[in-house]
């Protein structure tokens, strides 16, 4: 069974069957897949619908969400969900918003090794090991004309080595990396974007290895 969640200009769109959406969004304004194109159209160019909920209910999540991505040209891209040995997690700040670490998958590269590389790229970290694949995010947003549709695949990964030799990427608008504890994620202050709050909220910290 596929469900998915998809974040549209502040918006939620769920597509899933009755159990995912009771769950996930049980306040969600039901719609019926016919009108699927009306309301897409409608999140897109109307901001008074900041924080809206809309659910499609269904058995069949891919063959709609397949009719959902015909609207946008899709990306793919690939990040991590990194900890060190201090169990703290690997945080970026990309345009004034903490992220995780991500990027575009290139042609015919394997999205494990993606996700190695932009970690890579965007804190210089050398030293990296996957520990399982975790979730795929997908959201919504407007560039060079039109509206995208990025996938992320997600992966929990280990950093070994010396993980105080971070370096932010400032050609991607990467002004700072930094580790964090859970208490970090929790301040008032702690600004993210849409797509990654209900990731990061269930991001489990590992034990320490190391002190």
């Amino acid at each position: 069974m596929q469900n998915y969640r998809i974040f549209i200009n502040h918006s939620t769109i769920f597509i899933g069957d009755q159990k995912f959406v009771a769950e996930q969004a049980p306040s969600a304004h039901h719609q019926s897949t016919e009108n699927m194109a009306a309301v897409v159209n409608e999140l897109l160019n109307n901001s008074d619908n900041k924080g809206r909920s809309i659910a499609f209910v269904t058995d069949h999540g891919m063959d709609v969400f397949k009719v959902l991505r015909k609207n946008f040209k899709v990306i793919k891209a690939a990040g991590g969900i990194v900890f060190n040995s201090q169990g703290q997690l690997l945080l970026i700040k990309r345009l004034g918003m903490w992220d995780l670490p991500k990027g575009k998958i290139e042609k015919g590269e394997d999205q494990r090794l993606a996700a190695l590389r932009e970690v890579h790229e965007e804190c210089g970290l050398n030293f990296l090991g996957i520990l399982k694949k975790v979730e795929d995010t997908y959201h919504v947003y407007f560039l060079k004309g039109r509206w995208i549709l990025k996938k992320t695949a997600w992966y929990k990964m280990v950093a070994w080595g010396n993980d105080e030799d971070v370096t932010p990427q400032l050609e991607e608008d990467i002004t700072e990396v930094r580790w964090v504890d859970k208490a970090f994620l929790k301040q008032p202050d702690f600004e993210t974007y849409d797509s990654l709050k209900s990731l990061i909220a269930k991001i489990e910290f590992p034990k320490p290895t190391k002190k």
